[in-house]
């Protein structure tokens, strides 16, 4: 009998070295878990500094944090660095929230982190009284704390009651969002940024206004960096120590090799592949412990480290096999990284999704030819042999892509393990360019975070935002602006009607794109009064001269202060689909072919369709609801509405300037993008019964996906669908999530 074929590649054995396999043991051996390190050091140095300048007392508490947190190697690693005191444990950021910190992990509501559904976190309870004293000192005085005070009412209300908005990832958490210049770091050095910035203060003409705005930030970044180098040696140190004692002499002599490479990077340019990823890594780190947000992004991979992966090859000291093990031990590290915050917002980033991103292919920027390279593979081979969900892999595609790439890309995503995602060319640059990025600079891009382009050391702001709940606008505007669940009228419709005296459909899309300005304006005033509140209290040296060092450090301006050469503020546009199958159910059942009135759809979306005393029932409504064509079958018309929609806001929200306009930095808009994460499930369960046989508090679409279960003409149908929308406009990121199921891959 002929062995069993299997039918997908999800059950294929990674093939991995014995150092990796030792690696991903252990790192799998440790639970999730949260560490205090950070939160204790970074208050300790607060409570001392308060009267020194914002950028200042920063810098001396992120600098604290690394000159006295629980440092260790792991065994086998090629690579130096951890974030806090356990791998996958997860540092706390009490400066920008704490009360979910005295809810959640003292007081177990709505549950202890290790009591959680899901994503749970192990604590250790001996830390209990620490973080109490940690939490009572920082009340009143966090990010979130600010922020409450700071918004209107009705912003407020549009975030935490209404949830047409969500902003919470960016109450609790840091900005993030960006891709460091990492190819201009390790070729420069760290010492580079320290000298240049002490010249800058030499230079300084003292009687220009902003000369002590200035002073602050360059003290601060020469701090943070000065700071980094001591982390390095700390390293180096532990290495040496560690070879002392080491039985195994081939080991001994590793850790000898790393202790050198710690001494010289990252204060110094790094020479080969080993050291330039060791400095890589530790710039990671050091960006990722001063700050809380998500979306800190490699880059461009396969191009940043191409030229000295060819100069190790010729120079005998790199084999093609051993830069694998590089980027497969520099993965797992990555990989160690972890973030917590409340069980609200884990709600929208179940999973615990990181996203740093690292981009592997596309374009040359400067012939437009293909960038394919031997790093483009080796980087696809490092996550089929590591599985690990992090960093999040991406590749670019275009007309010119090498049919080779497409299959390995293809093999490896028939792993099962999501990843790598794919980015179109063809869509992202003419987006990018439509917003006036350079042509090189487009070309140049990478993805950040989740599906958001960006060029690695020039964009700043943050292609992340706030959460724009279409469907709930869409409720709200059947109900003539009042939020069914929660009675809250911020804004009535124009027309003051609702489903039951709308005369025509026109007049349902004028009082749906009525409320949708609204909570634009909304969301608008959200994102900046955020932005303004991040820049005056928590504005980070080491996101400035790391993430954008050719501008920041030129200018003498944080990002949040106008450092970058690109600044645009992102957000995630949610529920698409269920926008335009509304409307067409609305257009069709009620106006065209009059086979409800508005009040008898009306009644159905109150009762949830399930009154069963009507004419027609409550349940056969939802059936003439959920038989109406629907987005994503190729059909035009109710594509067209898709398009239509997702248009407007994408066009409304470039008419909103950020923080940083007028200040230095192309662009300076809102943005759109659909990338969703986990998010559709919670605003779901904000939202009642809608006109598309949606019932009510159930998940509603992600990112432009058609709804679950009504594309039911196959893929490519609605592929057709999804690329009639004019993706040129959402220069934040377009994602279209098309999950097979794996029988189904043969």
């Amino acid at each position: 009998m002929a062995p069993e074929q299997k039918p997908f590649q999800i059950l294929q054995k990674p093939e991995r070295t014995e150092r990796i396999e030792c690696l991903y043991r252990h790192i799998h051996s440790f639970k999730p878990g949260i560490c205090t390190e950070r939160a204790f050091y970074l208050t300790e140095s607060y409570r001392k500094n308060m009267h020194l300048p914002v950028m200042v007392r920063r810098a001396k508490a992120i600098a604290n944090v690394l000159d006295h947190m629980s440092i260790y190697i792991l065994p086998q690693s090629l690579l130096a660095g951890n974030q806090s005191c356990k791998p996958r444990w997860a540092p706390l950021f009490p400066e920008f929230d704490v009360e979910w910190m005295d809810e959640e992990i003292i007081n177990g509501s709505p549950f202890f982190p290790y009591d959680r559904p899901a994503d749970k976190y192990e604590f250790d309870c001996k830390k209990t009284e620490k973080l109490k004293n940690i939490i009572y000192w920082w009340k009143g005085h966090t990010h979130t704390d600010r922020l409450i005070g700071r918004l209107p009412v009705d912003a407020l209300a549009t975030h935490r009651d209404i949830k047409a908005v969500d902003i919470g990832a960016y109450f609790q958490g840091g900005d993030g969002h960006y891709s460091p210049d990492h190819k201009w770091l390790f070729e420069h050095g760290v010492q580079y940024i320290i000298d240049k910035c002490k010249k800058n203060i030499s230079n300084l003409d003292w009687s220009a206004p902003d000369s002590i705005r200035k002073k602050d930030f360059y003290e601060s970044a020469i701090i943070s960096c000065e700071a980094v180098v001591r982390f390095a040696d700390r390293y180096a140190a532990l290495a040496e120590g560690l070879a002392e004692k080491e039985e195994n002499k081939i080991r001994s002599r590793e850790l000898l090799d790393m202790a050198n490479i710690c001494r010289r990077v990252p204060r110094y340019p790094a020479r080969t592949f080993h050291e330039a990823l060791q400095f890589m890594y530790f710039i990671h780190l050091c960006v990722q412990i001063e700050d809380n947000g998500a979306g800190i992004s490699i880059g461009r991979y396969d191009q940043i480290m191409i030229d000295l992966y060819k100069e190790g090859l010729s120079q005998g000291s790199l084999t093609r096999e051993s830069a694998l093990e590089l980027t497969e031990n520099f993965y797992l590290q990555i990989y160690t990284l972890n973030k917590v915050r409340s069980w609200s917002d884990t709600d929208y980033f179940r999973g615990v999704p990181m996203f740093q991103n690292l981009t592997v292919g596309g374009q040359n920027p400067k012939t437009k030819s293909d960038a394919t390279n031997e790093l483009s593979y080796i980087a696809l081979e490092a996550t089929a042999n590591t599985r690990v969900p992090q960093p999040s892999l991406t590749v670019r595609f275009h007309r010119k892509t090498p049919q080779k790439f497409k299959m390995k890309t293809a093999e490896v995503i028939r792993l099962g393990m999501g990843l790598p995602s794919i980015f179109n060319d063809e869509v992202y640059i003419p987006a990018l360019i439509n917003r006036g990025y350079e042509i090189e600079d487009a070309y140049n891009y990478c993805i950040i975070g989740c599906v958001e382009p960006g060029t690695s050391g020039l964009l700043g702001g943050r292609t992340g935002g706030a959460w724009l709940n279409l469907t709930k606008i869409l409720e709200m505007s059947l109900y003539n602006g009042i939020d069914p669940r929660t009675g809250i009228a911020l804004h009535k419709n124009k027309s003051d009607k609702d489903l039951t005296s709308f005369h025509s459909f026109d007049e349902v899309k004028e009082a749906y794109l009525d409320q949708l300005d609204y909570y634009l304006t909304m969301e608008a005033v959200l994102e900046n009064t955020i932005d303004q509140c991040w820049e005056e209290n928590l504005d980070e040296p080491m996101a400035a001269v790391f993430g954008c060092p050719t501008t920041t450090i030129t200018r003498g301006r944080s990002l949040k202060g106008g450092g970058a050469k690109y600044d645009f503020t992102g957000q995630q546009t949610i529920g698409t689909a269920n926008i335009a199958n509304s409307l067409y159910a609305i257009k069709k059942l009620i106006f065209d072919d009059k086979m409800l009135t508005g009040s008898q759809l009306m009644h159905a979306l109150k009762s949830n369709f399930s009154d069963s005393f009507t004419d027609p029932t409550g349940p056969e409504i939802k059936a003439m609801c959920l038989n109406v064509s629907k987005y994503g079958n190729d059909i035009d018309e109710v594509d067209e509405l898709s398009r239509d929609m997702l248009a407007y806001v994408a066009n409304s929200l470039v008419k909103f300037r950020n923080t940083r306009y007028r200040r230095g930095p192309i662009g300076c808009t809102l943005h759109c993008s659909t990338s969703t994460v986990s998010s559709n499930t919670p605003f779901g369960k904000v939202c009642g019964a809608t006109p598309d046989g949606r019932e009510a508090w159930t998940p509603v679409a992600d990112g432009q996906s058609p709804m679950r279960g009504t594309d039911t003409k196959g893929p490519t149908a609605a592929i057709s669908s999804v690329s009639k929308l004019n993706n040129i406009l959402l220069s934040c990121g377009s994602l279209y999530n098309l999950k097979v199921v794996p029988e189904d891959l043969c």
